[in-house]
């Protein structure tokens, strides 16, 4: 299965993202695009958490995850992203660290990361 994301430049300096149809300035944000990465993986990881929790009839709230990305010293590249966790609920450790387990396997922007895709680049004349 393939989605196309679109990225655009405008005539004021704008970048503007758009998957699916729907779409937002990314330039407007403030963020740079490795700041959304960061939150890319803590949003996955969320949405992975949340859906087995309900899955499992677990109770979970207050759910918060912090992404850290440590830069790498000479390369354009973080050389470590740490998915730190903390939620309220009556789990036991066990079931806490299934949990864990679940989120981080059932993302697909991090299992990209640790799986690295092929990246190709293409020039397609307009």
């Amino acid at each position: 299965m393939e989605k196309l994301a679109t990225v655009t430049l405008d005539e004021k300096g704008h970048f503007h993202g758009e998957l699916g149809g729907k779409g937002f300035d990314l330039t407007a944000t403030g963020l740079r695009a490795v700041d959304l990465m960061l939150i890319s993986i803590g949003y996955c990881f969320g949405l992975t958490v949340e859906a087995y929790a309900q899955h499992k009839g677990y109770n979970i709230k207050n759910l918060k995850i912090d992404v850290v990305g440590k830069k790498h010293e000479k390369e354009n590249r973080y050389s470590e992203i740490t998915i730190k966790v903390s939620f309220d609920s009556d789990l036991d450790e066990k079931q806490i660290q299934r949990v864990m387990e679940i989120g981080k396997r059932g993302c697909t922007v991090s299992n990209s990361m640790l799986k690295a895709p092929e990246i190709r680049t293409e020039f397609i004349s307009e």
